[in-house]
């Protein structure tokens, strides 16, 4: 027997009982968030998930994991091209065909509707036939449609094809997201805000190539503007298209992808999870024990939504009408207790907000950097200098994200904190006076939104069971981009939009509220592994 077995607890050290009461009240909290969370799952579905997180957690953190690594890092940059693409392309698009600057959000626009209507359908499609198909398709699409709309014949038509790249890509975060975390052992789990570290290298990757082609191959004036003195923007869409179908064709080569051993669990496939684990083990140059029989004495799950949960699924809604699975299946469980209910509904309503005020930021801020130079001695290649300063901080900004997830804050906190802290530095950046605090406050916003999604990003998957993670994913991101969609109408509905600092505020109030509501989430995921 130990010292410390022997003596009662009030002969323990001080410091020893506040490690052992902060243990304690951490393994409540953590049963407390796990008991809301299995509202959402049928008792089976609970009790083997168990297993297949003792035993990833077991063989733990390997060569399987880095790839999966790598791969859904390069989906998370790819996801980033396009939003930054349009921003750096669109006033050149613009002048080439003479369309007045309120009109240029519609390219914004098109890209919001294209990715809300992605992420419901890719979502919602990798909850019914599994991640491995969206993970693949949707990067692959984007790819293709890049290249279609460089050769765009007219602006709307180039709003058509950046639509139509929003709908393949909209799925693409979300997925990858869930997919990776379903491989990962808990105590890894704070990997997934580091993830977002690609998504920072992404916006990145496109400044510096605009910064090539469209500060060198482009026209200043929409009174001399034809497509031949103006073909850097196009240049940047073949060379952005051309990467994304490199990318796509590398998840192929580099790894082949397995379904989510949480997926097919939930569809009641337990040998198919007890290969797939086996497989983890031999790659990361472990050993399994895990049988079939563990799995077994657990009884069958149901893979229609579960019984237990209260839904009736007859056998042709189990094989037919998409919309009707989607709603029956996977929405109701996410609201299926009250504190679920409460934690779903503010999850989705903090990516609503953070979708409308974003853009209104980071969306807008080439035009008006472009239009608004306090410095007058600024020139388009200083401005491109700067942006692509804002895009390497938030490459640190994902590394700090990902370290306030693992302090006593927990998740919550982190976001909260984050995206109160964006909102003060764009509430600073409206009062800027002069080009050096438009560049610092800048900076500092950069590192704190980078740090926010990270942490947003992570936090999402991480509290929707695995059988309903993609839907809740999927509706969660269809709000933000249903926020995108609300954001570009503001900039058209008045030319003065560009020339005043009131989107900015407006920005910095919502993202501040939106720090404000991430406190009140019931569910804390930092020492819990998911479902």
């Amino acid at each position: 027997m130990s010292d410390k077995e022997a003596r009662p607890e009030n002969d323990l050290p001080l410091d020893e009982k506040v490690v052992e009461r902060e243990v304690e009240v951490q393994s409540t909290t953590t049963s407390q968030d796990n008991a809301i969370l299995e509202g959402a799952v049928t008792k089976t579905y609970a009790r083997k998930v168990k297993i297949l997180n003792d035993e990833l957690g077991r063989i733990g953190m390997g060569w399987y994991q880095w790839r999966l690594f790598i791969l859904a890092g390069i989906g998370w940059t790819a996801d980033n091209f396009w939003a930054t693409l349009n921003s750096q392309a669109v006033y050149q698009v613009g002048l080439e065909y003479n369309v007045p600057t309120t009109q240029l959000p519609w390219g914004s626009m098109g890209l919001a509707i294209g990715l809300c209507l992605g992420a419901i359908f890719w979502s919602a499609l990798s909850d019914l036939i599994g991640r491995r198909y969206s993970f693949n398709i949707t990067l692959l699409i984007g790819g293709i449609v890049a290249l279609i709309a460089a050769g765009s014949p007219t602006f709307p038509a180039y709003c058509v094809f950046v639509t139509f790249i929003g709908f393949g890509m909209g799925g693409n975060l979300p997925i990858d997201g869930a997919l990776f975390l379903e491989f990962l052992p808990g105590d890894w789990q704070w990997l997934l805000t580091f993830l977002s570290v690609w998504w920072a290298l992404g916006q990145l990757l496109v400044v510096l190539l605009a910064w090539a082609f469209i500060n060198n191959y482009s026209c200043l004036s929409a009174d001399n503007c034809p497509t031949a003195s103006n073909l850097g923007w196009r240049y940047l869409y073949y060379i952005v298209g051309g990467i994304a179908l490199l990318m796509a064709a590398a998840r192929v080569a580099f790894m082949k992808l397995n379904e989510s051993p949480k997926f097919l669990l939930a569809q009641g496939k337990d040998e198919d999870v007890v290969k797939l684990v086996h497989i983890i083990a031999i790659t990361n140059g472990k050993e399994s024990t895990l049988t079939v029989e563990d799995f077994n004495k657990n009884g069958e799950v149901d893979s229609s939504g579960g019984e237990e949960l209260g839904n009736t699924v007859t056998k042709s809604e189990k094989g037919g009408n998409f919309l009707k699975r989607y709603s029956l299946q996977h929405i109701t469980p996410l609201f299926a207790t009250r504190k679920l209910a409460i934690n779903s509904s503010l999850i989705i309503f903090i990516w609503f907000l953070i979708g409308l005020s974003y853009p209104l930021f980071g969306a807008s801020l080439p035009l008006w950097l472009r239009l608004h130079n306090i410095d007058s001695t600024e020139s388009i290649e200083q401005t491109f200098r700067e942006y692509v300063g804002y895009a390497v901080l938030g490459i640190p900004g994902s590394a700090i994200g990902a370290y306030l997830t693992t302090l006593r804050i927990g998740r919550k906190g982190a976001l909260g904190l984050t995206t109160i802290l964006t909102g003060v530095f764009i509430f600073l950046f409206a009062t800027a006076t002069n080009n050096s605090q438009i560049v610092a406050f800048n900076a500092v916003t950069s590192v704190t939104s980078g740090a926010m999604y990270g942490i947003l990003y992570a936090y999402t998957p991480e509290v929707f069971p695995a059988p309903h993670r993609g839907t809740g994913n999927g509706l969660a991101a269809a709000a933000n981009r249903i926020g995108g969609i609300i954001a570009s109408i503001i900039p058209m509905s008045s030319a003065a939009s560009f020339n005043t600092t009131v989107p900015f505020w407006v920005s910095a109030s919502l993202f501040t509220l939106s720090g404000i509501l991430a406190f009140f989430l019931p569910v804390e995921s930092r020492g819990r592994t998911s479902l």
